[in-house]
């Protein structure tokens, strides 16, 4: 396979997680909003900084407007696969945005767990801002 066809079907920024979980295999099970947040929140680090942590947290907003997702089903191999995400993701505070995103969106958990991961992006985004002034 090409470089060009790498950067195109398995770019760095989607696939350098510690788990080697590819992103899109957790996130093509997702609602257009959660899958996108989660995307960009796993990508921040090697592409856009704090413009991708803005893009999820515009994400995660966006899905409070609308009705709670109800009866998501969820295959063993997918939920093995963001399982192994989970316990291989170093920042704890990402490893609970994570969770949230996947609770909120299979497990019916109260919208209280999105408006959690979202101050928790807030305060990593103007830390990130501090770090870059």
């Amino acid at each position: 396979m090409s470089i060009v066809t790498e950067k195109v079907n398995h770019p760095v920024h989607y696939n350098d997680h510690p788990s080697g979980v590819e992103t899109i295999d957790i996130i093509e099970h997702m609602v257009f909003n959660l899958g996108n947040a989660f995307k960009y929140i796993v990508r921040h680090p090697l592409k856009g900084g704090h413009t991708d942590l803005n893009k999820a947290i515009w994400y995660l907003e966006r899905q409070l407007t609308l009705p709670e997702i109800k009866n998501c089903p969820i295959t063993s191999e997918v939920e093995e696969k963001f399982e192994k995400f989970l316990k291989a993701e170093r920042n704890k505070y990402l490893k609970k945005v994570y969770e949230n995103i996947f609770k909120y969106h299979f497990r019916e958990a109260h919208p209280q767990v999105i408006w959690e991961s979202l101050d928790i992006l807030h305060k990593i985004e103007q830390g990130a801002k501090e770090r870059n002034s």
